[in-house]
């Protein structure tokens, strides 16, 4: 179990599982919301990605390929 560097406490199992990289538990995160779609180019392999929640463009592309792919 990996420890938030801001807190000691434990860094959940999901969110470990989610952003292997992190540093920091749900709460000491100083990251702002995200917005996750399935990219499903490969059918075997679908890839979650994270879309920082303030970047409308990136967001406006992801949903309009998220669309045309179901």
């Amino acid at each position: 179990m990996k420890h938030c560097t801001e807190c000691g406490n434990d860094i959940g199992e999901l969110r470990l599982e989610c952003l292997p990289d992190t540093d920091t538990c749900v709460k000491c995160s100083k990251a702002t919301g995200y917005v996750g779609f399935m990219d499903w180019s490969h059918k075997t392999a679908p890839e979650l990605v994270l879309i920082n929640s303030a970047d409308k463009e990136n967001i406006r592309r992801a949903t309009a390929i998220n669309e045309r792919r179901r």
